[in-house]
């Protein structure tokens, strides 16, 4: 590819598309293989057979992957976390995570298991918790050494953010939180901190879906302006893979859609060599858009009120990004200028 496509479906972040119909051969529970479809309460039993495989530590870090159980089990006493209620709310919400691996795995328990634990283990050794709740620290009810490793991750962050390089702000018409990338505004590649610049905000872009959506939605929208964008702003490789795979791998069903603008002979050459590592199946989820298709693509998707001028003519997303604000002044579940 030397130029920008017109319109142009490609490749998605994720590893199978979650909306697939449950038609291909699979291995049941115990491995055998089946080929029937799972019907809708044959899936629900398979995710409740994954929660009761758990440890109650494993358990409760699944459940965590909600933003709105994680503020609530940070805050609760113990007699509160031992009712009725709350254990029912965290089998739910792990629940929840283990539903978006057997669909993706379109029924196959055995790899939808490990994939499940894999990722909760990634959570823990990320810290995503630790991320998602460091600027609200003074909240919290925090030992010594947490304190001062939230204190650290506030500080990388914050020397991060400056750039504005990629931020949440608007949502879809279904309610998803726009996580929006500005590709040129990108300064360095720090291996660890520029996963976890991108992870913080992905998960920011989760939480704003679910407070926006009141839980219905668990996906979010990508847009990614390129204007200005040079080969310099390309991250190395081993960051590329290492950004795709830890989103393919631990974030199944979470991007909708992922849209793409202006992209640049530059950018182009660098995907090419980034697009055989992504899954073919599901090549669908990202869309390169050319500026004749951006205004009726976007038309649809959001409304003018949720939009940059970039996106959408007449969009009234203007204000300049402030990463103080958006780090210090507003909650975690909430995108910049709401």
């Amino acid at each position: 590819m030397t130029g920008q496509p017109a319109l142009m479906e490609t490749a998605t972040l994720e590893e199978d598309n979650c909306d697939a119909p449950h038609t291909k051969a699979r291995r049941s529970l115990f491995g055998s293989v089946m080929k029937h479809m799972l019907s809708d309460s044959e899936m629900s039993a398979l995710g409740d057979q994954m929660i009761q495989n758990l440890s109650e530590d494993e358990k409760e870090h699944a459940a965590r992957s909600s933003y709105k159980y994680l503020w609530k089990s940070v805050t609760s006493s113990k007699s509160e976390k031992e009712s009725k209620e709350f254990q029912e709310e965290q089998s739910k919400m792990a629940k929840s995570m283990a539903m978006r691996f057997i669909q993706s795995k379109k029924g196959n328990y055995a790899v939808a298991m490990q994939k499940f634990k894999s990722a909760i283990a990634f959570r823990k050794q990320m810290d995503l918790d630790g991320l998602r709740l460091c600027f609200q620290a003074d909240k919290l009810d925090l030992d010594d050494a947490t304190r001062e490793k939230y204190a650290m991750y506030r500080e990388r962050l914050s020397e991060r953010m400056t750039t504005g390089r990629v931020y949440v702000c608007g949502y879809d018409k279904q309610g998803r939180a726009i996580y929006t990338i500005y590709a040129a505004r990108t300064k360095d590649f720090d291996p660890e901190w520029f996963l976890k610049e991108s992870l913080f905000n992905f998960e920011k872009a989760l939480a704003c879906t679910e407070r926006e959506s009141g839980g219905v939605k668990d996906s979010i929208t990508v847009i990614g302006n390129y204007t200005g964008f040079q080969s310099k702003h390309s991250a190395p490789m081993s960051i590329s893979h290492r950004f795709m795979d830890s989103l393919r791998q631990n974030y199944p069903g979470r991007v909708h859609r992922v849209y793409l603008l202006r992209t640049p002979t530059s950018f182009m050459v660098f995907w090419s060599l980034l697009k055989p590592f992504i899954g073919t199946d599901t090549r669908k989820k990202i869309i390169f858009l050319s500026e004749r298709h951006r205004q009726e693509q976007f038309a649809d998707l959001v409304d003018p009120s949720q939009a940059a001028p970039w996106m959408l003519d007449g969009g009234s997303k203007t204000k300049e990004f402030d990463s103080n604000e958006y780090l210090n002044d507003i909650p975690f579940d909430a995108c910049f200028d709401s």
